[in-house]
């Protein structure tokens, strides 16, 4: 599957261009051993909430964003520097999802960015080049293939003698309407990041072999063709074992299976009950249940607001998110 669909607005003439983008939930990597050629693989789905909601206009001032998040800057710096812009414009940002959450938040805002100002000014641009500009998709393209296309992605890794930008994406299915998703949110934690992230990534030794077959296998022959067929029993197996493999990998790096000690009791919990569609989105500490309705989803969650009053985390029920972001150009 191509994944460098062009943003292009031939209406240059506008003046605003508003973004909307969502969170994505991050399942596990398929290699992490890279002997065979291609390093990390990674499956991933695009959720209806939280949301990113940006708008760029033409103006006076090259930039407006929230103090706490100079990031923010950095990115618009970026775009304008590599891409020799002149014409200054205006980021405000209605909404944000949870930064550090393993919920993709980063890439999210980058896109937005990018895809924003490359709409507004007509620059012709792919998501891929977009990615590019902003160093997004060097281990995985999840948050890429989110934002182009929504539902269920898989990405290829990335060729070892770099001669592929960003992880391609190569394969796309539709996420099954009557499943939820159930997330739980630790707002008093968060996940690995920056400096830390890079660290980890190298000083981990390489997978087992034979591991990165048998997760291969079972994301291709069991996770997708359950996926396709809403067989959720059999879904919840592969991603049970997906989240297990890929959570024993990284445990030196987080002190454990998952990154917060709350959210563990929650998910053993929830394994304990034979929920076993669970486990941990990228780095964390958000973690989350798939359910195979909203009755059920409700159900867990009540079950969990009461089991786990005392520990300050939050329950929130979702669905994932089918389509790719929005990007909406306006002419005052």
């Amino acid at each position: 599957m191509a994944d460098n669909r062009l943003l292009i607005n031939n209406q240059t003439n506008a003046n605003k261009v508003v973004v909307k983008t969502s969170a994505r939930l991050h399942l596990g990597f398929l290699d992490l051993n890279g002997s065979l050629g291609r390093l990390f693989g990674s499956l991933g789905v695009s959720l209806d909430s939280p949301q990113t909601i940006i708008e760029i206009s033409k103006g006076n001032v090259l930039k407006d964003a929230p103090e706490s998040n100079e990031n923010v800057l950095k990115i618009v710096e970026n775009y304008f520097k590599l891409l020799k812009i002149e014409t200054n414009v205006q980021v405000k940002i209605s909404q944000m999802m949870p930064q550090h959450a393993g919920l993709g938040s980063g890439t999210q805002m980058a896109l937005s960015i990018g895809a924003g100002i490359n709409e507004l000014l007509g620059l012709g641009l792919s998501i891929a080049q977009i990615a590019a500009i902003t160093g997004r998709g060097k281990r995985s393209g999840i948050g890429i293939g989110t934002f182009a296309f929504g539902g269920v992605v898989l990405d290829g890794g990335s060729r070892l003698d770099h001669k592929t930008t960003t992880p391609p994406i190569i394969a796309r299915h539709d996420f099954p309407g009557d499943w939820r998703i159930l997330l739980i949110m630790d707002d008093a934690s968060q996940g690995t990041f920056g400096e830390q992230e890079q660290k980890a990534f190298d000083t981990l030794p390489k997978a087992n072999l034979s591991t990165t077959k048998d997760l291969s296998y079972i994301v291709l022959m069991q996770a997708l063709p359950a996926l396709v067929e809403h067989d959720y029993a059999q879904f919840s197996k592969a991603i049970y074992a997906l989240q297990l493999a890929t959570g024993a990998y990284f445990s030196p790096a987080q002190n454990g299976l998952f990154a917060s000690e709350k959210v563990t009791d929650v998910l053993n919990f929830c394994y304990q009950n034979n929920f076993l569609c669970a486990g941990q989105s990228s780095w964390g500490p958000t973690g989350f249940v798939v359910l195979e309705s909203q009755e059920s989803a409700l159900a867990l969650q009540l079950q969990l607001q009461n089991q786990f009053a005392q520990t300050g985390l939050r329950f929130e029920i979702t669905r994932a998110k089918n389509t790719g972001a929005t990007i909406q150009s306006f002419v005052n």
